[in-house]
C-alpha cells in the first residue's frame, strides 16, 4: 500500500463507519430522539384515553392537568418535606443493605460448605413477600422511620447478598493460587484481585436493591402511614384529588429513574475498564 493510498483507505473506513451508524455522537443523538418519541407517544395516548367517552375524566385526568398539579405541589412545603423524608429513609435503608449484604454474601460465596448450608435458608426467606410482614413490623415499631428501614432491609438485602455470593465464586481460582504462592499481602489481594473481580456483579446487585428499596419505602409509607411521599399520596387519594395522586406517582417514577441513571453512570465511570462495560459503550 502506497503512502498516497493510506489517507484514502482511512477516509473510506470512516465513511463506512458513519454509514453503519457506529459514530458515538450519532448513536447518542439517535438514542435521545427515540426516547423523546417514546415519551411523546405515551403522552399522546394518555391524552386520548382521558378524552375518550368510555373513560371518566375524574378517574384519568389529562396530562396537562396532572403536570399543572405537580407544578402546584412544587410550591408547597409538604411536598418537599415528604420528598426529603422518603429519600433520607431510602438512603439509610440501602446503606444498611450494602453494609450487611455485601460482606455476608462474599463470606458465604468463598466457602462451598457455607453456600450449601445456607442455600435453603436464603431461598426460603427471600421468597416471602415482604409486604406480608408489614403488620408485624408495624406492631414492633409503629409508623416510624425505623419501620420503613426494617422493611427496606427485609426486601432489598437479597439482591446484594445473592449477587455478592455469585461474585465471590467468579474469582479465578488460578489467580487466587498465584497470589497465594507469591505471598502477596491481604490489602493487595483485596485491591488487585477481589475488587476488580466482584465489583461488576455487586454494582448490579446495588442497582436492583436501590429500586426495591425505593418501592418498599413508598409502599411502607402508603400502607403503614409513615411520613413521606407514600403517605401524601394516600392523603390525596382519600381526598379524591386525582391529579395530585398522579403527580405524586410521577414523582416516585422520576426519583426511580434518576436513581437508576445515576447508578448506571457511576458504574460506567468506575468500571470503564471492564470488558462488559466497554462492550455496552461500543454498541
Amino acid at each position: 500500500m502506497t503512502a498516497k493510498s493510506k489517507p484514502a483507505v482511512l477516509a473510506g473506513a470512516r465513511e463506512e463507519s458513519r454509514k453503519r451508524g457506529s459514530d458515538p455522537s450519532e448513536r447518542r443523538r439517535v438514542g435521545i430522539g427515540t426516547k423523546v418519541i417514546a415519551i411523546a407517544t405515551v403522552l399522546i395516548l394518555w391524552q386520548l384515553l382521558s378524552m375518550s367517552p368510555l373513560m371518566d375524566s375524574d378517574s384519568l385526568p389529562a396530562p396537562v392537568t396532572v403536570f399543572a398539579a405537580l407544578a402546584g405541589l412544587w410550591g408547597t412545603s409538604a411536598y418537599w418535606a415528604a420528598l426529603s423524608n422518603t429519600l433520607q429513609v431510602w438512603a439509610i435503608g440501602l446503606a444498611l443493605c450494602a453494609v450487611i449484604g455485601i460482606p455476608a454474601g462474599l463470606l458465604i460465596g468463598v466457602s462451598v460448605r457455607a453456600t450449601q448450608s445456607t442455600r435453603w435458608v436464603i431461598d426460603f426467606f427471600r421468597t416471602i413477600p415482604t409486604i406480608a410482614l408489614l403488620p408485624l413490623v408495624l406492631l414492633l415499631f409503629g409508623a416510624t422511620s425505623r419501620m420503613e428501614i426494617t422493611m427496606i432491609v427485609l426486601a432489598a438485602i437479597w439482591p446484594l447478598l445473592i449477587q455478592s455470593m455469585y461474585a465471590a465464586k467468579q474469582v479465578e481460582p488460578l489467580l487466587k493460587w498465584v497470589f497465594r504462592v507469591f505471598r502477596i499481602s491481604t490489602m493487595d489481594r483485596l485491591r488487585f484481585l477481589w475488587a476488580p473481580s466482584v465489583t461488576l456483579l455487586v454494582s448490579t446487585g446495588m442497582r436492583l436493591a436501590a429500586t426495591m428499596a425505593l418501592l418498599m419505602t413508598i409502599s411502607a409509607e402508603y400502607i403503614g402511614g409513615a411520613p413521606g411521599l407514600g403517605l401524601e399520596l394516600s392523603h390525596m387519594e382519600q381526598s379524591f384529588k386525582r391529579p395530585e395522586v398522579f403527580a405524586y406517582a410521577i414523582t416516585a417514577g422520576m426519583i426511580g429513574l434518576l436513581i437508576n441513571t445515576a447508578l448506571v453512570l457511576f458504574q460506567r465511570r468506575v468500571l470503564w475498564w471492564h470488558p462488559i462495560i466497554r462492550g455496552e459503550r461500543s454498541e
